[in-house]
């Protein structure tokens, strides 16, 4: 989900700055690549398997500047320890991802034999497509006696949510195609805080468009945003179902009131509980190797 730089100049990054950036990250996973060919079997007896070769895209669950993120806490989930290619960037959408310039880049980095043979990618992506100033849109205004179920306009967030699985749908296409055997793990966020916390000087991105509509009781408040995650969550059951391998991580309802550092984030305790979550399923997926 979305969230910025800790100072104005820095939030200001030019997208070759952005694009910059993800070119060293690649630089040295293609490093730590080579260098992990050469002591491969030195490796594999010393810690009784091949460390997984990760590769990340998504938004600021997968690329939090102002603290360690989902990413982060699983480079740390070793031994063995992964090696992760993450081309997250805060801010981005579900549809920029599969956009033409990234949809390039995934496929780029996927057939590169210089980055290995990757065994996963991790996905976040669809809360900047439904959060933000447009989070108005799928809202219905408060009338006395309403129940929170009845603050949703289900017709506009369904529409929303299926651009958002046309993203999805054409990651996994991209995989299909190029990466067959590349697993795919995916993940529904947390129910987010309507609380008008935000960061930086950017946000909230919810309370403003739940008290525009007149939904200013904070546990009704709750409830909608709990609703429209739910939402989420049954569009990626449903991707798992229908689609070889890929992996939905329920994480939703990991994390407590205190675990969030403002409306959309969690703190970086909070990001832990999340990786953990992720971990898991990589460990029942791949065992010995992280």
């Amino acid at each position: 989900m979305a969230t910025a730089r800790t100072d104005p100049i820095a939030f200001e990054t030019t997208q070759a700055q952005i694009a910059l950036d993800r070119q060293n990250r690649l630089v040295e996973h293609k490093a730590a690549v080579a260098a992990r060919r050469v002591a491969a079997k030195a490796l594999a007896a010393r810690v009784g398997g091949d460390p997984l070769n990760i590769f990340a895209e998504g938004d600021s669950w997968f690329d939090y500047p102002l603290s360690r993120d989902t990413i982060g806490w699983i480079q740390r989930g070793g031994p063995p320890f992964p090696l992760i290619l993450n081309m997250a960037h805060y801010g981005d959408v579900a549809t920029q991802m599969l956009g033409v310039a990234q949809r390039k880049r995934i496929i780029d980095n996927l057939t590169d034999p210089s980055n290995g043979t990757f065994d996963a990618l991790l996905f976040s992506a669809g809360g900047n497509d439904i959060a933000g100033d447009q989070f108005c849109l799928w809202l219905r205004q408060f009338v006395e006696g309403n129940d929170p179920a009845h603050g949703i306009d289900q017709q506009r967030l369904a529409d929303i949510v299926g651009v958002v699985a046309a993203a999805y749908a054409d990651l996994i296409q991209i995989r299909n195609a190029v990466a067959p055997d590349c697993v795919i793990f995916v993940h529904g966020y947390d129910f987010a805080q309507p609380n008008g916390q935000g960061v930086c000087g950017l946000g909230p991105w919810l309370k403003p468009s739940l008290d525009l509509r007149g939904w200013t009781d904070p546990t009704m408040a709750a409830a909608i945003v709990k609703q429209v995650l739910l939402s989420l969550d049954r569009l990626l059951v449903q991707i798992e179902q229908q689609n070889r391998n890929v992996v939905y991580i329920r994480t939703q309802g990991t994390l407590s009131p205190s675990d969030w550092a403002n409306e959309l984030h969690p703190t970086e305790a909070g990001f832990g509980k999340i990786a953990d979550v992720f971990l898991k399923a990589l460990r029942t997926r791949f065992p010995g190797r992280i």
